[in-house]
């Protein structure tokens, strides 16, 4: 039964994704010229460049397996070129289905392969989520700035994503500076429930608490930092020379508005392969900079298929090896 209502609570969630992606990419292809954008990918881009940014997005695997590595120190250390299949098969898993659920596949397929608990792993790749947002965050000020442009409305995104990370930090502090008072308090808690509820929910928290124990040691938290700013730096660099490769040429602070958009925009119900949401990331991104709208189109197809498919390939030899 448990499985059945899963099962059905997925496909309305694909089903909400695929409404959410086709609604997104109805609005952005009715304004848009398709003959333009087929032009543009076929006699003006440069697919040397377009290898070039394949090449650097496969770094960002790297890098991710890395910092990963880093998270799990504490409780198991796998190298990071080990790590590195199940980043891939999180990232094939994400691009079929809504919500990011490839993440907590490659979380729970550790568990299975390496030991590692379950609620651990899981607690770790929260911890990624939070780190990629800081990491997105800071380069979002730095875009704002560099612009010099007023925009109300990046303002206030900046400022509610700049809230919300400080009262996350605050918690995560207050779990990392006090973790047997924080454990205590949530043992106190739980007393209140039902003893089968209290005894499960219990032993996922704690498990939770030990996968957050890398950020109790100094050093770490510096690698963490530098591991995600510069995931995210190669991911800036894939994205600005697929803009080059179809002779785009724009500041790099407007790369990481479409960038920051394009993020936000994945974390929302989208359809597979990320089509719709992608193109209405890179056309809010670019167009309101002077950028022509089927070369907005044109540059957001060509990064989605550098950013899709060869992962989606690669992800599912990774899983079938597995």
């Amino acid at each position: 039964m448990n499985g059945g209502v899963k099962s059905g609570k997925t496909w309305r969630l694909l089903l909400l994704g695929i409404a959410v992606g086709g609604f997104a990419a109805w609005l952005v292809f009715a304004n848009t010229d398709v003959d333009g954008v087929l032009d543009i990918l076929q006699h003006k881009t440069d697919y040397l460049l377009a290898g070039a940014a394949l090449l650097t997005y496969s770094l960002f695997f790297f890098g991710k397996a890395l910092r990963w590595r880093y998270l799990l120190g504490p409780i198991v250390d796998v190298p990071p070129i080990k790590l590195t299949p199940y980043v891939l098969i999180g990232y094939a898993g994400n691009v079929l289905l809504p919500f990011q659920a490839g993440e907590a596949a490659r979380g729970l397929l550790l568990s299975k392969h390496h030991g590692v608990k379950a609620a651990a792993a899981l607690s770790g790749i929260a911890l990624e989520k939070l780190l990629d947002f800081f990491a997105l965050l800071l380069l979002l000020v730095w875009a704002l700035w560099s612009l010099d442009v007023a925009s109300p409305v990046a303002e206030k995104v900046a400022v509610s994503l700049a809230g919300l990370l400080t009262l996350g930090a605050l918690a995560l502090a207050a779990i990392l500076i006090r973790p047997a008072a924080t454990a205590a308090m949530i043992d106190w808690v739980l007393s209140y429930c039902p003893q089968a509820v209290a005894s499960r929910l219990g032993t996922m928290i704690h498990d939770a608490l030990d996968g957050l124990a890398a950020l109790r040691q100094g050093t770490l938290i510096a690698k963490l930092l530098a591991t995600s700013l510069a995931s995210w730096g190669v991911m800036l660099i894939t994205l600005c020379l697929s803009l080059q490769a179809v002779q785009l040429e724009v500041p790099v602070a407007v790369a990481i508005v479409v960038l920051m958009l394009a993020a936000v925009g994945l974390a929302l119900p989208t359809s597979p392969g990320f089509i719709g949401t992608l193109q209405a990331a890179f056309v809010l991104g670019m167009v309101p900079f002077g950028v022509d709208q089927e070369a907005a189109v044109a540059a957001s197809l060509l990064y989605q298929f550098l950013t899709t498919v060869p992962p989606l390939i690669a992800g599912g030899i990774c899983l079938a090896r597995l």
